[in-house]
């Protein structure tokens, strides 16, 4: 549905009355036609108001070359804004101002020394187009921002050129504004001289602390590395530990049995000895004289018998007496 003429009469009878509580001039997606851009523009004349006017995506077009063209109108509107002072940011995005309009917004940029940021996304803005745009930046020491996404720009040097002049003239707006406000500047300056100091004395702390920080934890973490390490020969000692108490152990438990056993064959070698002993004095009380020991004792008689002697063998000596064995 098109912007009525009756909802449009109110708002510029307030632009043209220059009230001073209307600051923006939001008539986006509103399907604004070339013969109502021309009765905008009209109203913009006696403004002193009106920073921001927005036009994105509306029936903005170039048709032909009488008054109702998008050139003619999109040149109209350029036309009021060269002497106008309150206009800072204008966006045409979404439209087809096409190679006329651009042309008009060339002039405006080598006149206009309030506007900051322009819009012309979307708008067949080709090289050629793009090419005088650059040319006015040089010329232009206020734009800061050109939006040009959605356009057919092929030649990237063109672009660079346009980024390069914009960003030139934001470093001098930056350069003005310390110019124009030093008390400003010199509280952000000195804000952050103290704001460094504030933080280098911060880092020294926190760099201290780290430090100390960093001790402790490479103190225990060396010491929490040490002891797995410890744990681990502990536990590897533990299985030596318990099989070197197990010898000993057995040890005193062979001791003991050696002991016992020692104790045991002892007494058990008594008991033997005092058994054998016995049973030799049973032997010799029941084995019956030999003929030998007889023949002996009787040899030995003194004065005994007839007189009859006999050797080692036993046999009887002739001629002998008991008397030579006196």
């Amino acid at each position: 549905m098109l912007f009525s003429r009756s909802e449009l009469k109110p708002l510029l009878q307030q632009v043209s009355t220059n009230d001073p509580s209307l600051t923006s001039l939001h008539l986006s997606h509103k399907k604004i036609t070339n013969k109502q851009l021309l009765q905008i523009s009209d109203a913009l004349q006696s403004n002193t108001y009106i920073s921001e006017l927005w036009l994105t995506n509306n029936a903005i077009s170039e048709s032909n070359n009488d008054t109702s063209s998008g050139g003619s109108s999109v040149g109209y509107l350029m036309g009021v804004l060269e002497s106008n002072r309150s206009v800072e940011e204008v966006y045409l995005g979404g439209n087809k101002i096409g190679a006329k309009g651009v042309s008009s917004i060339a002039n405006l940029l080598q006149k206009n020394t309030t506007i900051t940021d322009i819009g012309l996304e979307d708008n067949d803005i080709c090289d050629g187009s793009a090419k005088m745009l650059a040319d006015a930046l040089s010329h232009n020491t206020t734009l800061q921002t050109l939006k040009l996404q959605g356009n057919d720009i092929q030649t990237e040097s063109t672009l660079q050129t346009i980024h390069a002049l914009l960003k030139k003239n934001r470093e001098a707006a930056k350069a003005k504004n310390a110019l124009e406000h030093p008390e400003l500047q010199t509280r952000i300056l000195k804000k952050p001289e103290k704001e460094k100091k504030k933080k280098s004395s911060r880092r020294r702390r926190s760099g201290e602390k780290d430090g100390g920080e960093g001790r402790r934890s490479k103190e225990s973490s060396s010491s929490s590395s040490s002891r797995p390490r410890n744990s681990s020969n502990e536990d590897e000692r533990k299985p030596s530990a318990s099989r070197s108490r197990t010898p000993t152990r057995s040890n005193s438990s062979r001791d003991n049995n050696n002991n016992s056993i020692r104790e045991n064959s002892s007494s058990n070698t008594d008991a033997s000895a005092a058994f054998l002993e016995e049973r030799k004095k049973s032997i010799e009380e029941m084995k019956p004289p030999s003929k030998l020991a007889d023949k002996l004792k009787t040899g030995l008689k003194l004065g005994g018998g007839k007189g009859n002697t006999y050797d080692a063998f036993g046999t009887k000596k002739k001629g002998m007496t008991s008397a030579a064995f006196v």
